[in-house]
């Protein structure tokens, strides 16, 4: 009976030591209430903090780590605060934690915006890029055969999408850049029918073959979120980079370019 009760003790306690380190929490960085006290608060950490686009650790609520797919198809509920915690790896590390039901529903609606985001760039960086068939406004076809072994740069746009029409003089001079270089290919996907583009390309000179798409496609088989978007996609036909910022999109380009 004695040797029982030492047994059970010791199991007693070998359980709660268990269950205290799952109920293992990180030192924040940044305080979470100050992070979803407002917008402002939320923007300024999503610039400063969040980085998801390489390597990163992720933990759940019970600071167990997570793999980076499932850490980032949580975010995508909206119901959860990536919170960076500080790293004795000298990486960027990441715990969840559960939102409260009374933040503010545009800051939760924002939250569920970045998970949405970062993990459609998870689904398609380091991947093969979806096979693909496209016919340009000038009838020349491109499609997964006739690009392979060659650099692809693809950008995502509509017409009336500000942003998009404004980056194309600077989208230019990169084509300019590598036109003597038969091993690139840029290859635009617009949203609008053929005809407005063709009108539109009369007006506003791109130097990228202009590819008439269903928005569906680009938001569901290429896991878009915005305009502008772009990828780019080595001779290998992986996915090395996805970005909705041109600047971005420019130096992964660039660094690709190097490797003949």
């Amino acid at each position: 009976m004695e040797k029982y009760l030492v047994f059970l003790i010791a199991n007693v306690i070998l359980f709660f030591a268990v269950d205290a380190k799952a109920q293992t929490h990180y030192k924040a960085v940044v305080s979470p209430d100050s992070v979803l006290k407002n917008m402002p608060n939320l923007l300024d950490y999503y610039s400063g903090h969040l980085r998801f686009d390489g390597d990163f650790i992720g933990y759940n609520e019970a600071g167990h780590v997570m793999g980076n797919g499932e850490f980032l198809k949580m975010l995508t509920t909206g119901n959860y605060l990536p919170v960076q915690v500080v790293s004795k790896k000298k990486a960027w590390e990441y715990q969840l934690l559960k939102l409260r039901s009374n933040v503010n529903e545009d800051v939760q609606g924002m939250l569920k915006q970045i998970g949405v985001t970062d993990y459609g760039r998870f689904l398609m960086v380091g991947k093969p890029f979806p096979q693909f068939s496209y016919t340009d406004l000038n009838g020349n076809t491109y499609n997964t055969q006739n690009t392979k072994g060659k650099i692809l740069v693809v950008k995502g746009w509509f017409i009336s999408c500000a942003p998009c029409v404004a980056e194309m003089p600077e989208l230019n001079k990169l084509t300019e850049k590598y036109k003597d270089r038969k091993d690139i290919i840029f290859v635009s996907l617009a949203t609008d029918p053929k005809k407005a583009l063709q009108s539109f390309v009369k007006r506003t000179p791109f130097n990228y073959a202009v590819v008439p798409v269903k928005q569906d496609y680009i938001m569901n088989s290429l896991h878009a979120t915005g305009f502008p978007v772009h990828w780019v996609i080595n001779k290998q036909g992986v996915v090395v980079h996805m970005t909705y910022d041109k600047d971005e999109m420019i130096a992964a380009l660039n660094k690709e370019a190097v490797r003949r």
